[in-house]
């Protein structure tokens, strides 16, 4: 066999296992950060991406990026946690025929001991990390039901896994354990209609969202003792999982988390 042919035989096998070409995917938190790695991932594997996020002019630019790589990506400027950020994705997927994968990528984080914060903070933190993730699941259930092999995927974290070793991280944390157990059984619960549901478990990557606390010599160190690998992690190394939990051939995998953390679970 030449080269040539093996080269398209083994590019044919590494399509019909990660490939998501023809498939439609969702993933909101889309503007930056894990969220923007995410939606260039299924892109470059041929998935057409509806990137959901607040700002606009974060998802342009994402946009921009994308379609002069010969990507498929539309931006859907809304916000999940008014009443009408929901019924616009549900409006944009029915536009484009249907979704087969929704990254649920979503999420806040605020920084106040339990003792201390007061019950609007807490219940906003839990309606955005745990509720509406339910809310969308909810309302995309019959289309990914209809796609045959519907696949949702929930970003969690490694403080779903045990406490946050920073200060102040409690409520985040309870609402990413939650996760878990929003994700295990929507797995049971999906699984007569062909959806699977399975969640990836960050540890530490370099993202808005933590710039400012590893930006901190101090805590940075701290949190380096942490991890085996003692470094942080990229976010395009998020890729290979979510690409594997995107596909169809991962049709035996419901109800699991894959930790990304340079070891940090493994204590």
């Amino acid at each position: 066999m030449s080269n040539k042919n093996t080269h398209i035989k083994k590019a044919e096998y590494l399509e019909n296992l990660f490939g998501c070409t023809g498939r439609k995917a969702v993933v909101t938190g889309a503007s930056s950060g894990l969220g923007a790695e995410i939606s260039r991932a299924l892109v470059h594997a041929g998935a057409q991406v509806i990137g959901v996020a607040r700002r606009k002019e974060k998802l342009d630019l994402l946009r921009e990026e994308l379609i002069a790589q010969n990507g498929s990506f539309v931006s859907c400027v809304a916000d999940i946690r008014n009443g009408d950020g929901i019924d616009q994705i549900i409006d944009m997927v029915n536009d484009a025929g249907g979704c087969d994968i929704v990254v649920a990528n979503a999420a806040t984080a605020d920084r106040q001991l339990l003792k201390n914060i007061n019950r609007t903070d807490f219940d906003q933190l839990i309606e955005l990390n745990l509720t509406l993730q339910w809310q969308l699941a909810k309302s995309l259930f019959p289309t990914l039901a209809n796609s045959g092999t519907g696949r949702f995927i929930q970003i969690a974290s490694i403080y779903s896994l045990g406490a946050s070793v920073i200060n102040g991280l409690g409520a985040y944390t309870i609402s990413k354990h939650a996760l878990l157990g929003l994700t295990r059984s929507l797995a049971v619960e999906w699984a007569q209609h062909g959806i699977t549901v399975n969640a990836i478990a960050p540890g530490y990557f370099p993202t808005e969202m933590t710039e400012s606390l590893l930006a901190h010599k101090k805590t940075s160190e701290n949190l380096l003792q942490f991890i085996p690998l003692k470094r942080f992690g990229d976010p395009t190394e998020l890729a290979p999982a979510i690409l594997f939990l995107a596909s169809p051939k991962s049709s035996y995998v419901t109800g699991s988390t894959i930790s990304i953390d340079g070891g940090w679970s493994a204590w």
